[in-house]
């Protein structure tokens, strides 16, 4: 088989190796379709309604979000991803002395009324205030303080932009060798946990349970939801 990028040649149009290529391609995704989807089908039953939906909904944005036009089948591969990814830096992740977990921007609400936040000279934003204690930002900020691990928020929009490189040598240079939490809607934590993966940063990726980004929801202060018991296990934190 030819090397992936895919490069045609004359031998492989006379081979029929791409039309080969294609049919081996098909057949992996029927498979897939077949075997692992019906297992995830309670966590994508209201995805293809929804994002229907928001397409004929006139929302406050003006960019293409990859959350409401990723198919079924894309998110299933998303997730295979992620998962593939936890499995190989699990080990190494397990090792590292310092843990740094990083929150989407979503958090602080459309409005930024939610969290309230400051930039540090890391690049990132620590939390420092918010209006509702009970947040699990909050409590995951506060647990942090007590227990030695850092939490920021990432206020730009994806993971591979040139100032994430910046931010990773930071902390790098502050932290030593740590250990990175990433935790985002499945779309964003697939494309940047290739990225984390690139720049070789032990990682674990946790999907949101809910997403009030406001691509999703306008400008409607919609609180994300992630799985803050599933984070103090994977940081050995009682609670």
């Amino acid at each position: 088989m030819p090397s992936f990028p895919y490069k045609l040649n004359k031998k492989d149009i006379e081979s029929n190796t791409l039309k080969n290529y294609l049919q081996s391609i098909s057949k992996a995704e029927n498979a897939l379709e077949s075997s692992v989807t019906p297992h995830l089908e309670p966590f994508l039953e209201e995805l293809s309604d929804y994002s229907t939906t928001l397409r004929n909904k006139e929302l406050n944005i003006n960019y293409s979000n990859p959350m409401i036009h990723s198919s079924k089948l894309q998110y299933i591969l998303y997730m295979l991803l992620i998962e593939q990814s936890n499995q190989f830096w699990r080990v190494e992740f397990d090792m590292t002395g310092k843990k740094i977990i990083v929150l989407p921007r979503c958090l602080t609400g459309p409005n930024f009324d939610l969290l309230e936040v400051k930039r540090t000279k890391l690049g990132w934003h620590k939390i420092v205030g918010t209006q509702d204690k009970r947040f699990n930002a909050w409590t995951l900020a506060e647990i942090g303080n007590k227990h030695d691990f850092e939490v920021f928020i990432t206020m730009g929009n994806r993971f591979k932009e040139p100032n994430f490189l910046r931010v990773f040598h930071n902390l790098r240079k502050k932290f030593g060798y740590f250990g990175l939490i990433a935790v985002a809607c499945i779309p964003e934590l697939a494309l940047g946990n290739t990225y984390i993966m690139e720049v070789g940063i032990p990682s674990h990726a946790v999907p949101l349970f809910y997403s009030g980004c406001a691509k999703w929801h306008g400008t409607s202060s919609i609180k994300t939801e992630f799985p803050l018991s599933y984070i103090l296990d994977l940081l050995s934190v009682d609670h």
